[in-house]
């Protein structure tokens, strides 16, 4: 619907109107209006309301002292003027207020405690939006005060991993709650962040890079600038412009999480992305032929058995504020990605193992929907889930997400989708949800963030405890009733996990 209303052309109007006399201007007119209330009324206007409505944003408490504060001066107003009000009201203003005093005293006093009010209610609505604008500068106000009000009153959810699965979860999470660590692993040696390391002697930025815009209000016009990458005959070929920028920023800061952290408020995403450790370390694989694997890129690429995993230096200390994310968490989440490459390399690091493990939160693993090249196939949900309690204890899990949606065709590059062993029979809660995405042309081997956090969010609905609630605000959950599509089978498994025993210990 136009606005303002566009005239009606000469010759148009409706026969039995004359548009031109007072009678049809008038008709107009009360049109006019009623395409004015159509528009104040529309869905998004509703939508604006209903969110003022939203508890924890800090508006309704002075918009109401600001009501009642008008609501005085109105009195005042009334009293001092005398203004002819209906019998039952002005007998009710009469016995509720100073009858006896002079009109202009008690209009004088209703019109200042208002007016206290109204001011009271402007500095607390000034310095509740201030903080809010101060932070998100760029943001639609509406948009500032549900992620710094509601999002920020979130539960304190740690994410554990990296690669291409981690930034999909980030992307279904950061709509619950902006209380969220990303810890990434650091191992990466190969494209442009390898070539970064090795020259500038900074930790591999990519994965940094793919969570902080995954985090992002603005994520695909920052993905495009992030992802972008220089072709040349120069040095800058093959290297992203987010990479770039990450490294420019570590050489400014001197240090490399103040150098991410810069470029998150840069990004204004919602979270902080942390890596496990500032040590410089390498991935070192044992397959089963005895080959000794070194860096991720040749252990992501064998063709041969893996048997152990290994960081050089043995033990680096983990990031301190990686740990303390950990400890501080009402939810922990591992995975997805690259079992080997991208999970296992940060429980590999044993403060971060230790914290973990020692955690009261709830602790989920997120498992890959299809297996990855020789190292995991025919793996089954619970290989995955043993090969992280190898690496980061007994304690590491509480439950396990796993996708009951497999198709029958195999995934574009011939490997099969991972299977959930029926009876389930272990310690570890099973959450079956639909989690990958069908809407990709070229594969369905992925989660979609949507569909992930809202099995993540059900099930720590449901197993929480007496920790933090998730907001329920802006999510639309289409879930399954209890006991449909999940099974919370619990049980001690007597037997030795098969991929388990193939691995020495790592640390």
């Amino acid at each position: 619907m136009d606005w303002p209303p566009r005239p009606i052309p000469s010759g148009q109007a409706d026969a039995g109107h004359d548009w031109a006399s007072a009678d049809g201007r008038c008709c107009q007119r009360r049109r006019n209006l009623i395409r004015a209330l159509k528009l104040l009324t529309n869905r998004r206007f509703h939508q604006y309301i209903l969110f003022l409505l939203v508890p924890g944003l800090s508006l309704k408490r002075w918009l109401a002292v600001g009501a009642i504060g008008l609501a005085f001066i109105t009195l005042g107003v009334i009293f001092t003027l005398k203004i002819s009000t209906g019998p039952t009201l002005l007998s009710f203003l009469e016995t509720a207020s100073l009858r006896n005093e002079s009109p202009y005293l008690r209009g004088g006093l209703f019109i200042g405690i208002g007016t206290v009010g109204a001011i009271i209610a402007g500095l607390g609505l000034t310095r509740s939006l201030g903080r809010v604008r101060s932070r998100t500068r760029h943001w639609p106000i509406l948009d500032s005060l549900y992620v710094e009000r509601v999002l920020g009153s979130g539960p304190k959810i740690t994410v554990i991993g990296g690669g291409s699965g981690l930034p999909n979860l980030l992307r279904g999470l950061k709509l619950y709650t902006s209380n969220i660590s990303a810890v990434v692993t650091v191992a990466d040696d190969g494209g442009s962040s390898g070539r970064l390391r090795s020259e500038l002697g900074i930790l591999p930025p990519g994965d940094i890079r793919n969570c902080l815009v995954a985090l992002a209000d603005s994520e695909d016009v920052m993905q495009q600038l992030m992802d972008y990458r220089f072709e040349s005959d120069g040095q800058l070929d093959g290297h992203s412009f987010g990479n770039i920028l990450i490294a420019a920023l570590v050489g400014i800061g001197g240090d490399f999480y103040q150098g991410v952290e810069v470029a998150g408020d840069l990004l204004a995403i919602r979270g902080r992305v942390i890596p496990s450790t500032a040590d410089y370390v390498t991935l070192v694989g044992s397959t089963m032929s005895g080959e000794t694997l070194i860096g991720e890129t040749q252990v992501g690429t064998s063709t041969d058995r893996l048997k152990s995993l290994t960081l050089i230096p043995a033990d680096p200390a983990g990031h301190p504020e990686a740990v303390q994310a950990i400890e501080d968490a009402d939810m922990i989440v591992i995975g997805p990605g690259s079992l080997f490459t991208s999970i296992v390399p940060n429980l590999l690091i044993s403060d971060i193992a230790a914290a973990l493990a020692d955690s009261t939160a709830f602790k989920l693993y997120v498992c890959n929907v299809a297996e990855e090249p020789t190292q995991t196939e025919g793996y089954s949900v619970w290989d995955h889930l043993n090969i992280v309690r190898h690496y980061g204890g007994d304690r590491a899990v509480d439950a396990v997400v796993a996708n009951n949606n497999v198709p029958n065709q195999p995934t574009p590059a011939g490997l099969d989708f991972i299977r959930i062993n029926k009876p389930w029979d272990d310690d570890a809660l099973l959450v079956e949800a639909d989690v990958i995405d069908e809407t990709s042309e070229l594969t369905t081997a992925r989660h979609e963030p949507t569909k992930l956090s809202n099995a993540i969010a059900e099930a720590y609905r449901k197993y929480r405890g007496s920790r933090r609630r998730l907001p329920r605000v802006r999510i639309n959950l289409d879930m399954k009733k209890a006991g449909e599509g999940r099974s919370t089978i619990n049980g001690n498994n007597g037997g030795e996990t098969a991929v388990g025993a193939q691995y020495e210990s790592g640390n």
